[in-house]
């Protein structure tokens, strides 16, 4: 994981400049990688390792904070994010040998931080199939996976063999039951039905699987009468477990979901602008009264927040008092 302030390595000889293919507006090249494990040194983080088997994710969500990581390879339009995917290769060996210390050490890993393991890509490429092949012939591997992609579904075989021999959750993400505001929101992931079909058929598979509930995104889909409904359609999929949390907004994803406002939702643009202003997190009024409102649905619900979510991350220094979105 590159830390913030430290220079980028440069990645340009393991950059393909020959396209892979191109579909849907989505350019698919090549990068070389030497393994699929990139340690995190964050703290706030509850994983030691990550797995992103693709730079760049073409769900096209515009809120992801991940858009920052193009700037590493010289993309500064933060919208190239969702047009320009590189796909990880050569990188079988290397993952190999480390997942062999990962597993001894019993550290977790987690796949997907940055990008959706089950982008539309995956369909044909196959990387994050062939790391679970890799994982399943261990046993005691811990594991979290977090996605919005229903071609997790393909692997259900592999999943069940890592379940039996190891510790596996799974996390489908997914911040509204509206599915017009989801095709708005995340154009090339599922519709809300799928996704909750997804957790459903995991959950009857024997998976651990839940919900993330992250980011709600003001005035968009934090009204209580859509929360409501989307944790009362997950919970009777059989799911248990969810996390939630806050639009988190730095540069340049700040800049890019605030274009996206302006054209999408205009009248909530001053709000977010004053609300964002010189930071990244919601503090204050909103954010206490969200979280009070999280807190009495989860419980109807009969859900369970996860260690780690924003609900039990400590407040931010100096909460100011944030406007509340009409």
């Amino acid at each position: 994981m590159i830390k913030p302030g430290v220079p980028a390595p440069n990645l340009a000889p393991l950059m393909g400049s020959d396209n892979l293919r191109e579909r849907g507006g989505v350019t698919y090249r090549e990068m070389k990688a030497r393994s699929l494990l990139n340690r995190c040194d964050s703290p706030r983080m509850p994983f030691t390792w990550t797995v992103n088997p693709y730079r760049g994710c073409a769900m096209g969500c515009k809120y992801c904070y991940a858009a920052y990581t193009h700037e590493f390879l010289g993309i500064e339009v933060p919208e190239q994010f969702h047009s320009l995917v590189y796909v990880k290769t050569g990188a079988e060996e290397e993952t190999a040998r480390r997942l062999r210390a990962v597993v001894r050490r019993g550290e977790l890993i987690a796949l997907g931080t940055a990008t959706d393991p089950y982008q539309p890509a995956e369909a044909e490429a196959r990387v994050t199939r062939r790391f679970l092949e890799t994982v399943a012939r261990h046993h005691d591997v811990r594991l979290g996976i977090v996605t919005k992609g229903a071609i997790i579904l393909r692997d259900l075989d592999v999943l069940e063999t890592i379940n039996r021999r190891s510790r596996l959750w799974v996390r489908v993400s997914l911040i509204s039951p509206h599915a017009d505001l989801v095709r708005r929101l995340d154009p090339w992931a599922p519709p809300p039905a799928v996704r909750i079909d997804m957790m459903r058929r995991l959950h009857e598979a024997g998976i651990d699987a839940g919900l993330g509930l992250a980011p709600i995104l003001p005035a968009l889909t934090d009204d209580e009468p859509s929360i409501d409904r989307l944790l009362g359609e997950v919970a009777a999929a059989g799911v248990r477990k969810m996390f939630m949390n806050l639009l988190f907004l730095r540069s340049p994803t700040k800049e890019k979901y605030l274009r996206w406002i302006a054209r999408e939702f205009p009248r909530y643009l001053e709000a977010y602008q004053e609300a964002y202003e010189g930071r990244a997190y919601l503090a204050g009024r909103y954010r206490e009264r969200l979280l009070g409102l999280m807190g009495r649905l989860r419980r109807k619900h009969g859900l369970t927040s996860e260690h780690g979510t924003r609900e039990t991350m400590p407040r931010p220094a100096a909460p100011a008092q944030l406007r509340l979105w009409a």
